[in-house]
């Protein structure tokens, strides 16, 4: 049995940036739905794999790119569950919150990114737990909070192909160019806890990671290992979270501190990355979102330990 098929949602119009993952058995479920900008893609997609039911829809967490669309294709589709974590199924009902968080990060391009997101009715969630299982019939998806990149993150393994969908625990790993990238948007993004996120996946030991963004870790150009995926992931957050920390100390500016961060990020990507692919890395998640969220973390910590 195929663990699943990707969906390319084609977010902002980019081909192998941000997938869904359909899985067909006794039950039908989709593992994230990407933004509502992208809801034709995926209808498209759902339509060619000829679903015209789903019981489940679940999200790894309630990021617009990873859940935007969740309200839509349960209006679609009556019969599903939308799964998600407990910390994030308030602002699925209610989403003023989470669009006006997103808004003073993206400003006025969030109709033309994001296409709004619709609210969900109460009765029409399933708030899941760390180490729940989503029964499928003949395949079960194991939750796994994977906190960190968001404070309503879950990874899902399933446990009869061993494929875990890792959401955005293991950062961007895009098809055919084999670079970690972290993903650290304000204002949740913890250092610790993504790196114990990391390691909790790791020791579980999965068969193969699927990402959101984008696809199966082992594709040509990618490491072969759960073991070298899940290292290299935890060395990039280490490794951008040095250099915020020197763009710390010789700027004061935010702007300066993302300029210094694009200039490490450069040099340590020379030779072997194309700037094609490094436009591709920043349509997934930007310096400037990456360096804020480092800030912002930074921050928190200073003010902790000053009081």
């Amino acid at each position: 049995m195929n663990p699943a098929a990707v969906i390319d949602t084609h977010m902002h119009g980019h081909a192998g940036i941000t997938g869904a993952f359909l899985l067909r058995g006794e039950q039908t479920a989709l593992v994230e739905t990407g933004p509502k900008s992208s809801i034709d893609k995926v209808l498209e997609a759902l339509r060619a794999n000829d679903v015209e039911r789903l019981d489940w829809i679940i999200v790894t967490h309630i990021h617009l790119d990873h859940a935007g669309s969740a309200g839509t294709l349960a209006a679609r589709y009556p019969e599903a569950t939308v799964a998600v974590h407990e910390v994030g199924a308030p602002h699925l009902v209610d989403p003023s919150k989470l669009w006006s968080s997103a808004t003073r990060i993206y400003g006025d391009r969030m109709q033309e990114l994001w296409a709004g997101i619709d609210p969900l009715p109460k009765d029409r969630i399933h708030v899941v737990r760390d180490g729940e299982v989503i029964d499928l019939g003949d395949r079960k998806l194991l939750a796994v909070e994977t906190l960190g990149h968001a404070g309503h993150h879950h990874a899902y393994l399933e446990e009869s192909s061993g494929v875990m969908f890792t959401g955005d625990a293991l950062g961007i790993r895009l098809p055919n160019i084999g670079i970690a990238r972290p993903a650290t948007p304000p204002p949740e993004f913890n250092l610790e806890m993504a790196l114990a996120s990391i390691a909790r996946i790791k020791d579980l030991g999965p068969e193969a990671l699927w990402l959101t963004h984008f696809g199966p870790a082992d594709r040509p150009g990618s490491p072969t290992t759960v073991e070298q995926v899940c290292e290299e992931a935890a060395e990039a957050l280490l490794k951008w979270a040095s250099w915020v920390k020197d763009g710390r100390t010789q700027a004061r500016d935010p702007r300066d501190v993302v300029e210094l961060v694009v200039e490490r990020v450069r040099e340590d990507l020379e030779g072997r990355v194309s700037d094609q692919d490094v436009e591709r890395l920043e349509s997934t998640t930007s310096y400037s979102m990456n360096t804020s969220g480092y800030m912002r973390y930074f921050d928190k910590l200073e003010a902790a330990s000053s009081s």
